[in-house]
């Protein structure tokens, strides 16, 4: 017989016995804050399931990481992609003609690091650990790669101005026969096709929170951290790190 709760877990009123059964009433405001509750849920189902897969030989009590993974298909590039994205830097070339300088102003668009900083987003762990995951944050730039109008300004205060039409076709030379299904464009077999030093300010800065988890699990763990990627509540791939990336990997699918 499943256990059964007598009192809402949200507000403490006495439940009925159909409203006992998921153990909160049917206040909306109840409903609402059970959602932190339900993830924290699975989150510790997840991982008590990845405890009881680490090897004996990992050291012991080493922090876990969760992070997402990319379950996209890599499928050949559509026309109407490219086109779209043809479109894309047409218009944005067009209106980075007239803003300024960026030493002066910059408007593009900044992007979260979860609290990792600058030094720690070059610990080769986190690239360790976004190979794992394979770009479930790439989903994101669509059609545009979040390239935007100050990306442009940017590069040509960087560099040499260029014609319009050669920036265009510069960005074009870089796509990828095949990208992943309802991803970026740019996002390929091993990662994004685009150079660094030519791609949004969002894509170089963003650090999801699983890669905060693990600079976190790096010094809480002494130099060693569990990084697992997962999908619902299994995981998908898991892997010992430390700051100078992956020293072991297991595949959990390989295990079933």
């Amino acid at each position: 017989m499943a256990w059964q709760a007598d009192n809402c877990r949200g507000c403490g009123c006495e439940l009925s016995k159909t409203q006992s059964v998921r153990g909160i009433c049917d206040d909306p405001e109840c409903r609402r804050k059970d959602v932190n509750f339900q993830q924290q849920q699975r989150r510790q189902a997840t991982l008590q399931i990845i405890r009881d897969r680490i090897p004996a030989s990992w050291p012991d009590n080493a922090p876990i990481a969760l992070l997402p993974r990319n379950t996209n298909a890599l499928v050949p590039l559509l026309d109407s992609r490219i086109k779209a994205l043809r479109r894309h830097l047409e218009q944005i070339v067009a209106e980075a003609r007239v803003l300024p300088d960026p030493e002066f102003n910059t408007g593009e668009t900044s992007a979260t690091t979860n609290g990792v900083s600058v030094k720690q987003a070059d610990l080769p762990a986190l690239g360790a650990a976004c190979g794992l995951c394979g770009g479930h944050c790439c989903a994101t730039g669509g059609n545009s790669a979040w390239l935007e109008p100050d990306t442009i300004r940017r590069l040509q205060y960087q560099l040499l101005p260029v014609a319009d039409t050669r920036i265009i076709e510069h960005y074009l030379s870089f796509l990828p026969d095949s990208s992943y299904e309802n991803s970026c464009i740019y996002h390929a077999e091993n990662g994004c096709s685009l150079p660094r030093a030519i791609r949004s300010n969002v894509c170089n800065q963003y650090l999801c929170k699983g890669l905060a988890e693990v600079v976190q699990g790096l010094e809480d763990g002494v130099g060693y951290c569990v990084t697992a990627t997962v999908t619902g509540v299994s995981p998908t791939g898991i892997a010992l790190v430390d700051a100078s990336g992956a020293l072991e990997t297991l595949n959990p699918a390989a295990e079933n």
